[in-house]
């Protein structure tokens, strides 16, 4: 048993680990960045009190957590059940307990785990706030954090470019309609 579990685990980082993983820390990320601007963006144009801020921040961003760790299992989980049975129907027998089974599962856990801590990058908006106490240097680290996780995601540069470019966007839209709506 423990060696299945190791032959699938290696199976995991080998073949589903990169593609999943980065797909889900992007999306976590992702999250957790526009989360931390869009209050921190309310809270200080709302006079909230630095302590009222990073309590919003702290309490949104582990519910973001709490959520994407719960929707990343529920649904890989339910992707590598049906991916397996389709498996199965190919070689005309059961593949519980075979390395394919095990890996399907270790890969949805370790996804849930990076879709889950990753909404935690979103605190760098607000620890940038708390050193400098500018609200345009934090919304640039937001910006550039954007960037980053968008060079991330996608092959070849121009793809690269194209979703850094859509994402800082995202991080832009989501300050305006943050700032209109406090307006």
């Amino acid at each position: 048993m423990v060696n299945k579990l190791y032959e699938a685990f290696m199976y995991v980082i080998k073949y589903e680990l990169k593609q999943s993983i980065r797909r889900y820390v992007i999306l976590g990320a992702f999250d957790g960045i526009l989360l931390g601007l869009s209050i921190l963006l309310a809270g200080v144009i709302s006079h909230i009190s630095l302590d009222s801020i990073s309590i919003s921040i702290y309490s949104g961003i582990v519910a973001t957590a709490i959520s994407s760790t719960w929707n990343a299992l529920v649904v890989e989980l339910g992707e590598k059940k049906t991916e397996l049975e389709r498996m199965e129907k190919q070689v005309l027998k059961s593949l519980r307990g075979t390395i394919y089974d095990y890996s399907g599962k270790i890969a949805s856990v370790l996804a849930a785990i990076a879709h889950g801590l990753s909404p935690f990058l979103g605190l760098t908006v607000l620890y940038m706030y708390e050193y400098s106490h500018s609200t345009f240097l934090s919304l640039c680290v937001g910006l550039a954090s954007l960037g980053i996780l968008g060079l991330l995601y996608g092959e070849g540069i121009k793809n690269k470019i194209y979703t850094m470019i859509q994402l800082i966007v995202a991080g832009i839209v989501t300050a305006f309609i943050t700032l209109l709506i406090i307006r």
